[in-house]
């Protein structure tokens, strides 16, 4: 059992870090992850109603050209559960809002 337990890794005495190539993401990259429905939203291709607290799967990027007060704005896309159109909604500073797009 001792053996499965190792605290130390054994790196070959000619192992260098530098030469391990780095993945370089670009700035405005999109992130996937899950999150609950802010405001209630309605398709508007399919009329269906997504109420407040439904999961969805979600991207989300920075828009980098708009900003207030040098609040970062956030755009995050998701898919309705009816029709899989995407829908968006963008964060909303001044108005302590959010505002959906479909």
């Amino acid at each position: 059992m001792a053996e499965r337990k190792v605290l130390n890794k054994n790196y070959p005495a000619d192992f260098d870090q530098k030469k391990i190539p780095r993945l370089l993401k670009p700035k405005n990259h999109q992130k996937k992850n899950r999150f609950m429905l802010p405001v209630p939203a309605r398709c508007n291709k399919c009329g269906n109603y997504m109420s407040e607290g439904t999961k969805f799967n979600r991207r989300v990027e920075q828009v980098t050209e708009e900003t207030y007060l040098g609040i970062e704005i956030y755009r995050f896309y998701f898919k309705c559960t009816n029709c899989s159109t995407e829908l968006t909604i963008k964060t909303d500073p001044r108005n302590c809002g959010y505002l959906l797009f479909a």
